[in-house]
């Protein structure tokens, strides 16, 4: 039998505040907050993959925290240019754990979002022909 991660869910106190985060400083492919058909929670998601072909796809959603609390996660994500992503942030505010420096697996740097989940982010190597 195999198993395969295929979601990962963070529960948040401000919804929008973390959607800016994970969107617009980040860069994740998040939607707009939203709501689905019988269920009038809001959340946002981002995807990666074709969930109709159930092979390689992977969804992360933000959703309010209410009476659990926030998550307190910490979560991985590969970048095209870490020095934008890193100028975005810091210019945002976001607390900076470990600037951007060269690891064994390449440049990476780690940030806590608003609610303490810390975030790594690793740039994409580049292809060198």
């Amino acid at each position: 039998m195999s198993s395969r991660l295929i979601e990962v869910e963070l529960r948040v106190r401000d919804l929008e505040r973390a959607l800016s985060f994970y969107r617009d400083l980040v860069g994740l492919p998040f939607g707009d907050i939203e709501t689905h058909e019988g269920d009038d929670t809001k959340h946002a998601h981002a995807t990666w993959g074709d969930w109709d072909g159930r092979r390689e796809f992977l969804m992360v959603n933000l959703y309010p925290a209410r009476d659990a609390g926030p998550t307190k996660a910490s979560i991985g994500v590969v970048v095209d240019d870490l020095d934008a992503v890193h100028a975005r942030l810091v210019s945002a505010g976001a607390i900076v754990m470990r600037a951007p420096q060269q690891r064994p697996w390449g440049m990476s740097a780690t940030y806590q979002d608003a609610d303490g989940n810390t975030v790594t982010l690793t740039e994409r190597p580049s292809e060198k022909g």
